[in-house]
């Protein structure tokens, strides 16, 4: 039983509340637009069926990078101090390759090239300039999102990331190979 006192109570209290004219939520308000490259990989992705060329790495199941994102790949069994140093620009590098101007088919057979090359040379850490392809396809990197793909696909890499910005910040980034057998 509710007593007169608290029902003028409660009546004082909602004095200026006014009834809500719908009773459906917004959702279409919080919609997170996808950028248009995410979006042109999605439909290429939807229309091949399978994209493995004969080198062995794959162009489907692209996540799209964005030019200032910093990027990083660790295999299994590898140290996190071994990474931690790779991060932070302690290790030497010791060869460099530049894929600016590259087509995307060049680029990646020019990348298992010198990857081949430097793990004949026994080179373990070296540097890839990819570039940060702020121009293209609504801000989002391109042949950032490619060679991130790519590294995680090469026998052969431990691990990468992003480069200090002495060295091309997140347009390039430090890769360590491990050796031959």
């Amino acid at each position: 039983m509710v007593s007169d006192e608290d029902r003028d109570l409660l009546a004082r209290e909602m004095s200026g509340v006014r009834p809500i004219k719908q009773n459906k939520a917004d959702i279409k308000s919080g919609k997170v637009e996808v950028p248009e490259f995410t979006l042109r990989l999605r439909r290429r992705q939807a229309t091949v069926e399978n994209s493995i060329n004969v080198d062995g790495l794959s162009d489907s199941h692209l996540v799209a990078v964005a030019p200032e994102e910093y990027i990083e790949h660790l295999r299994p069994g590898l140290q996190h101090k071994k990474l931690q140093k790779l991060r932070m620009g302690q290790l030497e590098i010791q060869y460099n390759l530049d894929l600016h101007g590259f087509t995307f088919d060049d680029a990646r057979d020019m990348l298992q090239r010198f990857i081949s090359f430097c793990r004949k040379n026994h080179y373990t850490t070296v540097r890839i300039v990819h570039g940060k392809s702020r121009g293209s396809w609504e801000q989002q990197a391109t042949m950032k999102t490619y060679v991130n793909a790519w590294l995680k696909q090469v026998p052969g890499v431990l691990g990468f990331a992003s480069c200090l910005p002495v060295d091309g910040g997140t347009g390039a980034v430090y890769v360590l190979l491990s050796r031959p057998r």
